[in-house]
């Protein structure tokens, strides 16, 4: 069975930096697992990899899209063939990111589905920014014999389209899930929450500081914007300040403040989740526990 590690956690819990320190050890290939870091516009907004970084291990899937929609689906399917040639080059994938939903469909895979229409689309996101959210509630619930909605508001207009479109429920349509990773060994990158807040202050500014604003400026002059791509942290309340909508200041504050809130949501879904039987727990330290050297040893070598 081919062997796949990931390296997941919340952001700024260190994730990039141990995984150039287990390169020293184990011959590996990073696969971006991160669904902001695939847009080429934002590489210093999204912390992408440095080029510096770059040097130290082959990356792949990292700053190769261009401003347009990007789903789970497009990722995977772009992962299947990386795959194929890191296992040819008898290479271990390393899959490093936070992006929990983009994770937990690798490895447990995604049901397929009939096709939703553009069509019934465009009617359910129209519903939805003309009409609101309680307006989708109130049609899903002629569906749904629980009022039980997803919060998300993609994944809201999403099930709503489908009913729209097929006159039923999206959940009866799920066909069995395959796996693209199965049994993977899965190691968790922590810090204390206080910490990750910390860094996520420091980051932030240190990204205006290296020009994250003149980032979003181009971007801005693009007219355009995807709806995948909107939502990276920092780039609305950057926009709103290119837009004369908020100081810098203001801009800046709003950013640190949601992507602390950003990081306090995913730090509770990281620690709920066990996407494999293969889980490792590592404390973030610059000289690293050699604990996870052996059992990363133990888990190739089976």
């Amino acid at each position: 069975m081919s062997k796949s590690i990931f390296i997941v956690g919340p952001t700024c819990a260190g994730k990039n930096d141990f995984a150039y320190e287990l390169s020293k050890y184990f011959n590996f290939e990073i696969i971006n697992a991160d669904s902001m870091q695939v847009y080429k516009q934002l590489r210093i907004l999204t912390n992408r990899p440095t080029d510096k970084e770059l040097k130290i291990v082959p990356h792949h899937l990292y700053g190769h899209i261009n401003n347009q929609e990007y789903s789970v689906n497009h990722w995977i399917n772009e992962v299947k063939q990386t795959l194929k040639n890191i296992y040819n080059r008898n290479k271990v994938p390393v899959f490093v990111g936070g992006t929990g939903f983009y994770i937990q469909s690798l490895i447990e895979g995604l049901s397929e589905m009939p096709a939703i229409n553009q069509k019934y689309k465009k009617e359910a996101e129209d519903f939805f920014f003309k009409k609101g959210p309680d307006f989708c509630f109130d049609l899903l619930s002629k569906y749904y014999l629980k009022k039980v909605f997803p919060k998300d508001k993609q994944r809201l207009i999403n099930r709503l389209a489908f009913c729209l479109q097929y006159n039923d429920i999206m959940e009866n349509h799920y066909s069995k899930k395959t796996s693209v990773t199965p049994s993977p060994l899965v190691i968790q990158v922590v810090r204390p929450k206080r910490d990750l807040y910390e860094l996520a202050e420091t980051r932030f500014h240190k990204m205006i500081e290296e020009g994250a604003l003149d980032e979003v400026k181009i971007l801005h002059e693009s007219k355009k914007i995807s709806k995948t791509l909107y939502k990276a942290h920092g780039l609305p309340e950057l926009l709103a300040c290119i837009r004369n909508k908020l100081s810098l200041e203001d801009a800046i504050y709003n950013g640190i403040h949601n992507t602390k809130r950003y990081i306090k949501r995913q730090f509770t879904w990281w620690n709920n989740q066990k996407f494999s039987n293969l889980n490792l727990r590592i404390n973030y330290k610059k000289s690293f526990p050699k604990d996870s050297i052996e059992n990363i040893s133990i888990y190739l070598n089976k």
